[in-house]
């Protein structure tokens, strides 16, 4: 299905029926990452689970988007649906879009949140990671100095850019990266503390949003519970006979 939403088609699927659940998928993944979970709640709700502008099958974006801009396009969406109460559920760069709505005055109620491997807290940079940034800045400044034409230089930084980001920064188009870039430099932990219940899912094995971040989550956010899976940083597809059983229990699905 299509809408469209600030002049940007936005792909989806709006299936079942009963209180509405949003699902927000991560960096560089799209509704389809979600088919697990959909299968799971949509004979008991009205599931529904979307592409950001940039991602799937929604338009490109046309310009760099801040986490702001992702949550406006959502609530312009659910309005468009005229949807009142929901429940969000997202992974990784999802849980950045819940941080957010759940500190804004909504015409809409969030009734509860699930996040999975989250993503929005400041990460805590070992030795290795603040060494690897510090020769990429200092690489990049010796680029800007050299007696060479700006397209030259411009090449120089994007293979730099390319050599030192993460998987996400590289697979990304020019416009993406500055999008991630504007995401990741922002710390939402002044968000936690005006969440709306919240159940918090992670990976023991996490390596792109560690468990510490988890745990910080469940210390600040009131009437949340913490889940630990025996997985990476999508631990609902690493172990789906857990994460089925916590998602039934948690959305009191039988069977």
């Amino acid at each position: 299905m299509i809408l469209n939403v600030d002049n940007y088609n936005i792909n989806y699927i709006d299936i079942g029926t009963g209180e509405v659940v949003l699902l927000l998928h991560g960096w560089g993944a799209d509704l389809n990452s979600f088919n697990s979970l959909i299968n799971i709640l949509k004979n008991d709700y009205r599931v529904i689970a979307i592409d950001y502008p940039g991602f799937g099958k929604s338009d490109k974006l046309n310009r760099s988007f801040s986490v702001d801009d992702y949550c406006n396009i959502i609530i312009k969406f659910i309005n468009l649906l005229n949807i009142k109460e929901l429940i969000l559920i997202g992974h990784s760069y999802g849980s950045r879009i819940i941080l957010k709505l759940n500190n804004k005055d909504l015409n809409f109620n969030i009734k509860k949140n699930v996040i999975i491997d989250g993503a929005g807290l400041k990460d805590k940079k070992d030795f290795k990671t603040k060494f690897k940034i510090i020769v990429y800045k200092s690489l990049k400044k010796i680029c800007l100095i050299l007696p060479i034409t700006k397209s030259l230089k411009n090449k120089l930084i994007l293979h730099l850019s390319n050599q030192f980001g993460s998987s996400d920064y590289k697979n990304s188009d020019k416009i993406m990266k500055e999008t991630l870039i504007k995401s990741v430099n922002e710390d939402l932990t002044y968000c936690l503390k005006r969440m709306k219940e919240t159940l918090l899912i992670w990976g023991n094995n996490d390596t792109v949003t560690p468990l510490w971040m988890g745990k910080v989550m469940e210390s600040n956010i009131n009437n949340s519970g913490l889940v630990i899976l025996n997985g990476g940083h999508f631990s609902y597809i690493d172990d789906p006979i857990t994460f089925s059983n916590v998602i039934k229990s948690y959305f009191k699905i039988n069977g």
